[in-house]
């Protein structure tokens, strides 16, 4: 019998590529660990450019003064960086190429188009995730909103799809919705989860 989920549909930030607090804090201050309050600023400031209440530009000045960076350019730099040197999280562009794996894939994305495109493009995805066909947060005005809109955009089939994320309340809000859900570790699990699912040969 096929497989009941024929589509997964992945968030970008923390499934595809790091999410964009740990992107920039990698950039801003390498191998340091934020304290709780300045973890909490750095989210809330990538929240606010996910759901397009902030431009990329405020969240890189954000992102400075959170971490600490007192150079003028660094901000800029930071916005340079983003768009140069993102690249998509360890095992993820295999996985996700895997000509096992037939499902259809959909990408809804918390980053912007100028950063995550080229990231893309780097991770040889930009084939996986054509332009015309990402979905972002900020055109669904945010996420508290999401589920409904992706459903009836057709992005997300209740199911039929499988929603992928690193953000745990996400899952649980669209499990209540009656949409499938899997919280998202690194890409070995996935690929473990999705052949319990039926979407791939499960491993040895």
């Amino acid at each position: 019998m096929p497989p009941r989920i024929t589509r997964l549909t992945l968030n970008a930030g923390g499934v595809v590529l790091p999410s964009l607090p740990e992107a920039a804090a990698s950039l801003l201050a390498p191998g340091v660990e934020l304290p709780p309050a300045r973890r909490r600023a750095l989210l809330n400031a990538a929240l606010a450019c996910a759901e397009g209440r902030e431009p990329p530009e405020q969240f890189c000045a954000a992102a400075v003064a959170i971490c600490g960076e007192r150079s003028e350019t660094a901000a800029g730099r930071l916005l340079e960086r983003l768009a140069s040197e993102l690249a998509p999280l360890e095992g993820m562009p295999a996985l996700l190429s895997d000509p096992a794996l037939t499902c259809e894939l959909r990408l809804v994305s918390d980053y912007p188009a100028e950063w995550l495109l080229p990231a893309l493009a780097r991770g040889g995805l930009a084939r996986i995730f054509p332009a015309s066909e990402i979905a972002y947060v900020a055109d669904f005005w945010g996420f508290s909103g999401l589920f409904d809109a992706l459903v009836k955009r057709g992005v997300i089939v209740p199911g039929q799809t499988l929603w992928v994320d690193a953000h745990s309340p996400r899952t649980s809000a669209a499990l209540r919705k009656g949409i499938d859900a899997a919280i998202f570790e690194d890409a070995w699990r996935l690929r473990r989860d999705l052949g319990m699912w039926g979407l791939l040969p499960l491993s040895a």
